[in-house]
């Protein structure tokens, strides 16, 4: 099962974990992401229960040309990602 889910928005890599946790998991899961270097908040799902979701700048136009660039920036979502989906899974 996939823990995280993420995609490329406004300049930055944005990821959100697909379920929702209690306050506390919540809190746990937004101090990953912050080690994970993120700029991370928890939203409010519902009946007290949250997610996460963090956002990793990226140096990156879209409407460039520069596709080793974009090579950098999926390398950047796989690695995080495969980090997060790890530490996640243990809260």
């Amino acid at each position: 099962m996939r823990n995280i889910e993420c995609h490329y928005n406004d300049g930055s890599l944005v990821f959100c974990t697909t379920q929702d946790y209690t306050i506390t998991n919540a809190h746990k899961i937004l101090n990953i992401f912050h080690v994970a270097g993120l700029v991370s908040t928890i939203r409010e799902k519902s009946n007290d229960l949250f997610n996460v979701v963090g956002q990793l700048p990226v140096d990156y136009d879209p409407f460039g040309t520069n596709s080793d660039k974009w090579s950098e920036v999926v390398s950047e979502l796989t690695k995080t990602k495969e980090v997060l989906e790890q530490e996640v899974k243990a809260v």
